[in-house]
């Protein structure tokens, strides 16, 4: 089928799909063995090249085989995998084919966790995955094939379990995984029998004896990937799947899939040293996975430490797949993620199916073989772990050149991409079409999920991966749990994201609240803004006092002046405070907490910091992103606020309230608190989710607007309860205030990253 225009920007470029396509047709090399200048990410595996042989003395043959795991008699044609993808994310045809393929070629292919069809367990070159779920599994399926893979987690969702929306699960999903038709299927989070590298021993020693096959443990690539390659190599595993960030999937939370995970070249790099390091990299394989976009990819990988690379959305775009994102809602135009019906009206050809896949493999594998002669290579082992054969074309940082194992000096390559050496402009990109759109599904006013975490599938198109960043938290990922500690399951268990201000004395249902508006909005939709944060247990910002004595003080940030006097919060501007003007202290016979306004700059950093002992008679501070004397990123003023005051050993005596109009959504709050924020607030997004322009005359019925923001409100919860839940975090107050070791950051300039006090990703 013909590709369709896409609006945003892709990973999986017109290029990568037709040059896919095309082996998949021919069967044969093309003519384009590298990835144009033009296609290359920001990525750090998009800016490294494979040396090629200046003067080779003799004509090389290149030999691909590999074996494929220590105890196995098994040898691969090529270092390929095709990836673990489930009978029911697939439409079934796809999961044949694939096994089909694996059998013809001489390759792997992987099976996912929705149980085995008849005509993939009747193929030979399959592992048969072990998952939390456990759906589909008995001794019978797991004596099949070559290997048992222990779905830990994957790189599309690291700490959220698998998710098969109820729409999809038909009658031959229900038998073949054993739940009721028309019932999402939700793998948990965690595996309840695994809780410990320990836990994961005795499961892969478990299954050894019982099937006397090698087992293969499958993570995400997150913050502790090389300890826990370590630990998975020390328990007697054959190997580690890695699937790195922006992996591809049938469906995850968007807020998960474009937030959580580290690049699969970072993490590859670091577990091959790491193994080095321990004397554990010989009989061990690491198979990568997570956008293996090309033959040039995976040699690459391969020389950053890889043995094998998985291909899995490739392995969609040789059958047809459009990239449309659409897989989970189960109408896709190419039939493959499809919904399965007991007599479907269209049926994707077997036979041409396993014909194209079989000619992906082949062509993949003679665009191998030929970068390996220009290369001067021939073979795979002369090439696994050489760090010494990738150049960079001056764009890497010299942190993710020592993470990655790659010479500093620049040998040649393409023109530079825009790493940052200061902190990006503050407007830039923030409001993109994608965002908008993400808003408005959260909050109803488009689709059809008002309330709930807005599912999304295939890979993630997020910065600062392909997108541009546009602010600090960009650059930055949460982590998510795994083996080093339990995820908890958000579907499943509680999450307490109750937070508490002024110790204790104010009680916020959620670590947010509705920021300062625009001057441009009228009074009645400010009026919404602090009814629905009084009706929900969050607070308004109304530093103007257009709504004091209003009909919802008690959950107002009012300004520090008499009229105001009542509210819950009262905030003090830092420029009257150093005028002189009296503190209010009491209104109405009721004391309110009393925060002190400063704008997000480095000057009014120090003033708090030098005249922190004057200021006993604040809660907290309230540091505000759109004063017009702000020169600081919340993320900057944020982790640089709250390692002051715990450098004075007062953090425990005031609150940070950090807030801002280019504060996006929920994201943006998770990594704000995780920097030091106790409360976050926002206000365009708002705005733009309830469907208000600011500057555009539109009529906005107010009852509805009250309901889209009310969904918003709880779609950010839930949001949020997703992103602590990957994290194995229970409560986000005792928990995630000032975590940074949660947060990694990716490619950012390590200037600003020591100033935010975040690790880099991939560091060990």
């Amino acid at each position: 089928m013909p590709l369709p225009t896409s609006r945003a920007k892709e990973f999986w470029t017109r290029w990568k799909i037709l040059h896919i396509r095309q082996l998949s047709e021919t069967g044969r090399a093309t003519n384009e063995l590298w990835l144009p200048e033009a296609e290359r990410t920001g990525r750090a595996l998009d800016q490294l090249y494979l040396k090629r042989a200046e003067t080779p003395e003799r004509a090389v043959v290149a030999d691909t085989t590999i074996r494929f795991a220590a105890g196995s008699p098994l040898k691969l044609s090529s270092p390929m995998y095709l990836g673990d993808m489930s009978f029911g994310a697939l439409s079934g045809v796809p999961n044949a084919a694939i096994a089909k393929a694996a059998d013809l070629t001489g390759i792997m292919a992987g099976t996912g966790e929705g149980g085995l069809l008849k005509e993939v367990a009747e193929c030979s070159r399959i592992t048969v995955q072990w998952a939390s779920a456990r759906f589909g599994v008995d001794a019978n399926s797991l004596s099949k094939g070559q290997a048992v893979v222990i779905k830990i987690g994957q790189g599309a969702k690291p700490g959220i379990g698998g998710h098969l929306p109820g729409v999809k699960v038909t009658t031959p999903i229900s038998e073949t995984r054993r739940i009721p038709v028309g019932t999402d299927a939700i793998s948990p989070a965690p595996h309840h029998d695994i809780y410990s590298i320990e836990d994961l021993g005795q499961r892969i020693l478990g299954l050894k004896e019982a099937t006397r096959k090698p087992v293969f443990v499958k993570v995400g690539a997150t913050n502790y990937i090389p300890y826990i390659a370590s630990g998975v190599a020390r328990m007697g595993a054959a190997g580690i799947i890695i699937d790195g960030a922006g992996a591809g999937t049938g469906a995850a939370p968007s807020v998960v899939k474009n937030n959580v995970g580290v690049p699969i070249e970072l993490a590859i790099a670091s577990v091959d040293s790491i193994l080095r390091r321990e004397g554990l990299r010989e009989n061990f394989t690491v198979i990568a996975a997570g956008r293996v976009s090309t033959p040039e990819d995976s040699l690459k990988l391969i020389a950053l430490g890889a043995d094998i690379t998985s291909v899995g959305t490739g392995a969609l775009l040789a059958i047809g797949c459009l990239m449309v994102h659409k897989c989970h809602l189960g109408f896709c135009p190419a039939i493959l993620t499809n919904k399965i019906s007991d007599s479907p009206v269209r049926t994707l050809s077997m036979d041409q199916s396993v014909t194209w896949l079989a000619n992906m493999v082949r062509g993949w594998t003679e665009e191998m073989k030929l970068i390996m002669e220009l290369m001067g290579v021939s073979k795979l082992e002369d090439l696994r772990s050489r760090r010494d054969l990738l150049f960079h074309n001056g764009s890497l940082n010299s942190e993710t050149l020592k993470i990655l194992g790659v010479e500093a000096k620049q040998q040649g390559g393409g023109s530079p991409s825009a790493a940052p050496s200061r902190a990006p402009p503050r407007g830039a990109n923030l409001w993109d079409p994608a965002r908008s759109t993400a808003l408005w599904e959260l909050s109803g006013t488009t689709g059809k999920s008002p309330g709930e975490a807005q599912i999304s599938s295939m890979g993630s198109i997020g910065p600062p991966f392909v997108e541009a960043p546009s602010r600090l938290s960009d650059w930055v990922v949460t982590d998510g749990a795994q083996v080093t500690r339990p995820s908890i399951d958000p579907y499943r268990e509680e999450i307490e994201i109750v937070n508490y201000l002024a110790q204790g004395r104010i009680r916020l249902a959620a670590p947010f609240f509705f920021t300062h508006l625009p001057e441009s909005v009228p009074d009645n939709v400010r009026t919404i803004f602090a009814r629905t944060a009084s009706a929900m247990g969050l607070l308004y910002d109304d530093s103007t006092g257009r709504l004091s004595g209003g009909k919802y003080p008690g959950r107002v940030i009012a300004p520090g002046r008499a009229s105001s006097l009542g509210s819950i919060i009262t905030a003090v501007d830092l420029r009257g405070h150093l005028s002189g003007a009296p503190v209010p202290r009491e209104g109405n016979g009721k004391q309110g907490a009393l925060y002190l306004r400063v704008p997000s700059s480095a000057k009014a950093l120090e003033w708090i910091r030098s005249n922190i002992q004057g200021l006993e008679g604040f809660q907290g501070f309230l540091l505000d992103e759109d004063d017009e004397e702000s020169d600081l990123q919340l993320e900057l003023s944020v982790s640089k606020l709250d390692r002051d005051l715990i450098e004075k050993d007062v953090r425990w005596r005031f609150d940070i309230l950090a807030e801002g109009n280019m504060v996006r959504g929920s994201e943006d709050i998770v990594k704000l608190v995780a920097m030091g924020a106790d409360c976050v607030g926002f206000g365009k997004a708002a705005l733009i989710a309830v469907g208000f322009e600011d500057d555009q005359e539109i009529v906005i019925e107010m009852q509805k607007l009250a309901d889209h923001l009310e969904n918003l409100v709880v779609a950010f919860i839930k949001d949020i309860k997703l992103l602590a839940g990957a994290a194995g975090m229970s409560s986000v107050a005792s928990s995630l205030v000032g975590n940074r070791e949660i947060l990694r950051t990716v490619g950012l300039d390590p200037a600003i990253r020591k100033e935010l006090g975040i690790k880099p990703a991939g560091a060990a």
